[in-house]
C-alpha cells in the first residue's frame, strides 16, 4: 500500500516554479517574480515565498542578486536534475 504524505506549501510552490523554469517559461538570465508577486500568485506568506526562493537557489536554478532580483541561472550552469 502506498502511504500518502502531504507536501508543505513551500514544496508545492517550489515544484511549480521549478517546472516552469525547466519548461522555459522563465528563460535563463531572466527574473522570476519578486517576493510580493509570489505571495500574490500563490496566496502564500512572505516567509514561505522566501523559503521557495532559497530552495530554488539551493537547487542551483536561480541566483539572488540583492536589490536586483532573483534570476534564472544559464542552462549550462544547471546541476544534473532528476526529472
Amino acid at each position: 500500500m502506498i502511504k500518502w504524505q502531504p507536501q508543505h506549501r513551500w514544496e508545492e510552490v517550489t515544484d511549480d516554479l521549478r517546472r516552469r523554469i525547466l519548461a522555459g517559461e522563465y528563460p535563463p538570465r531572466t527574473a522570476i517574480p519578486a517576493v510580493p508577486r509570489l505571495m500574490q500568485m500563490y496566496d502564500i506568506g512572505r516567509n514561505t515565498a522566501l523559503h521557495v526562493i532559497s530552495a530554488l537557489a539551493e537547487q542551483g536554478l536561480v541566483v539572488v542578486r540583492r536589490s536586483k532580483g532573483t534570476f534564472v541561472v544559464p542552462t549550462e550552469d544547471w546541476p544534473e536534475l532528476d526529472g
